[in-house]
């Protein structure tokens, strides 16, 4: 299905307009490779063990990305939100296997783009290959804080952290999701909430 121009979140237009400067040509073009998908609540767009071949932006709606270890257990990798980009990234541009599963917690519309046309597209638009480079690099730094954090601060920090960076998580993703990702038990996690807030 073809993706209407007022239809695109304003965040689309802004990163690629403004940002990397495409002109309306260009912008048109671009938007004429993606498709809509729509996703239901609890439907997955993408399942470890599947390679990866379509990537897609969040234009409404939210996603969790997850793991499953040794074990059984799924461990929260991210939540995806309007405006961020989901897939199997590893898989969609080395060709292997996923290991990552995206589940939608809200029902999404996504604009998803296949990297066969992905990759014509570049070599129309060089363009695309600053914002490759720019997307990359937030993707890598993101990664490292992340690590870095697990590592140093303490679950009051993460969590008032994460509160501080993203607060309309705690409206959206269900809390043993969000304990989850915290690497915690979803009562620890209540406790030090009550704890807050009592002591607020």
């Amino acid at each position: 299905m073809a993706i209407e121009p007022h239809l695109v979140n304003p965040k689309f237009s802004l990163l690629f307009r403004e940002t990397f400067d495409f002109n309306d040509e260009e912008y048109n073009l671009l938007l004429s490779h993606f498709e809509i998908k729509y996703l239901k609540k609890k439907e997955y767009y993408a399942k470890a063990g599947i390679i990866c071949r379509e990537k897609a932006y969040v234009n409404r709606g939210c996603l969790r990305s997850f793991i499953i270890d040794e074990q059984g257990h799924e461990k929260i990798l991210s939540f995806h939100f309007e405006d961020w980009w989901v897939g199997d990234f590893d898989s969609y541009y080395s060709g292997k296997t996923a290991t990552s599963f995206f589940q939608a917690l809200e029902d999404c519309e996504l604009f998803e783009i296949s990297k066969e046309n992905f990759t014509k597209l570049e070599k129309e638009i060089s363009k695309l290959g600053q914002w490759y480079t720019y997307k990359m690099t937030r993707r890598a730094l993101a990664n490292a804080r992340q690590i870095e954090e697990m590592k140093t601060l303490s679950l009051e920090e993460r969590y008032t952290g994460l509160l501080k960076k993203n607060p309309q998580l705690f409206q959206r993703v269900p809390l043993q999701y969000i304990a989850s990702y915290l690497n915690v038990e979803p009562q620890s996690l209540s406790r030090l909430r009550k704890r807050l807030v009592d002591n607020e």
